[in-house]
């Protein structure tokens, strides 16, 4: 497993002038949570820019290290996110040892999809349901991601987290049942056809042809 550096710098204050005023100054506030523990830092937005562009969005170890040059292993826990204006409000690392286990959350990717029997037989649809998992491992043991293969999913077929490949030192956690991609039947547009019958003339009444008769007798006078 690839390992990432950060540079961090511990800080005292908190709250929200503060976590304000860093974000103004180009910072991002933080946590590292530990056993029992955690500490407040900040982080250059623009390094963590350039860390994330080089992870890619696989999962993955970073070390910070701060000021005093003392380094913490660590996984990203959670990003808070201001979706209006674009940028990071905040950000949760877990510290983990070396080996011994931690809880992660690792993405799923896809292959196969054009070559899933469900699309190409009978034109279904993917349905990718879950797009990450939480899994218990080791951190030299922490995968990248999970590759899941669908050539074989047919229509109305899915896979569960209890279906997912076996990835040495990982275990899955969550509920076996739940579906991780589906193939979907096709999607048909119904067009409604609007039937007019033709009445045959021996089928109107006598009374409206005498009336519709009147009616153009009039006109030619």
């Amino acid at each position: 497993m690839k390992q990432y550096k950060l540079n961090i710098i511990n800080r005292e204050h908190t709250g929200r002038g503060v976590a304000r005023r860093l974000r103004a100054e180009g910072n991002i506030p933080a946590c590292v949570y530990s056993k029992g523990n955690s500490r407040s830092i900040s982080l250059s937005v623009v390094e963590f820019r350039d860390l994330k562009r080089s992870i890619g969005g696989g999962a993955a170890l970073i070390e910070l290290v701060d000021e005093k040059g003392e380094i913490a292993l660590t996984s990203i826990q959670e990003i808070q996110r201001d979706t209006l204006k674009n940028c990071i409000n905040h950000i949760d690392f877990l510290e983990v040892a070396r080996g011994e286990s931690f809880v992660a959350h690792v993405p799923v990717h896809l292959i196969g999809e054009a070559d899933a029997l469900g699309v190409k037989n009978d034109g279904g649809m993917i349905d990718h349901k879950s797009h990450e998992v939480e899994i218990r491992c080791r951190p030299s043991k922490l995968p990248d991601h999970i590759e899941v293969d669908v050539k074989d999913l047919e229509v109305g077929g899915a896979i569960h987290i209890s279906d997912l490949p076996v990835v040495d030192g990982v275990e899955y956690l969550g509920n076996p049942i739940q579906v991780i991609v589906s193939c979907q039947p096709p999607t048909v547009a119904i067009e409604e056809t609007v039937v007019v019958e033709e009445v045959a003339a021996d089928e109107v009444p006598a009374s409206k042809v005498k009336d519709d008769g009147a009616a153009e007798g009039d006109g030619a006078k």
